[in-house]
């Protein structure tokens, strides 16, 4: 099965709910169908961390690099991110020029080792949800479950 890596673009309130849907049955079609998450496998902070440092032509830092983590329970095998304003903004540059050779720096890296064509989809969510995140003064989430 793998990882399951949903982002979405949400507020705080809206990401907490997202999180706790598998609990809460009744609401996770309501929000889901809110929120309209795109769903994605095999993504975690650090494949998502490495991206941010490929976009900015540098090299991955712990303290720079990182995504914030939310407390969603301790009991729970998922977990949730919310990208940094600087990592939202940083998506929302990335135009059809620059994408090719960060699909291909992206793709090579030890985490994902795989075509660069199967992270397109990918980077184009992502895209996508940034600027949907500014439009609607929200950010952009990372929930993930094993």
């Amino acid at each position: 099965m793998g990882i399951l890596s949903d982002f979405f673009a949400a507020n705080p309130t809206e990401a907490l709910r997202y999180a706790n849907r598998i609990e809460e049955p009744d609401e996770g079609d309501e929000i889901e169908e809110l929120l309209n998450p795109a769903q994605h496998k095999r993504f975690t902070d650090i494949e998502i961390t490495t991206l941010w440092a490929i976009m900015e032509g540098k090299e991955w830092e712990v303290d720079k690099h990182a995504l914030e983590y939310i407390e969603i329970g301790e009991d729970s095998d998922a977990w949730l991110n919310r990208f940094p304003d600087e990592l939202t903004i940083l998506l929302t540059r990335l135009d059809s020029g620059s994408l090719g050779p960060v699909l291909e720096k992206w793709a090579k890296t030890e985490e994902l080792e795989c075509d660069p064509a199967e992270l397109h989809p990918v980077v184009e969510d992502l895209r996508r949800l940034a600027n949907e995140a500014i439009a609607k003064k929200k950010s952009v989430y990372l929930w993930g479950c094993l």
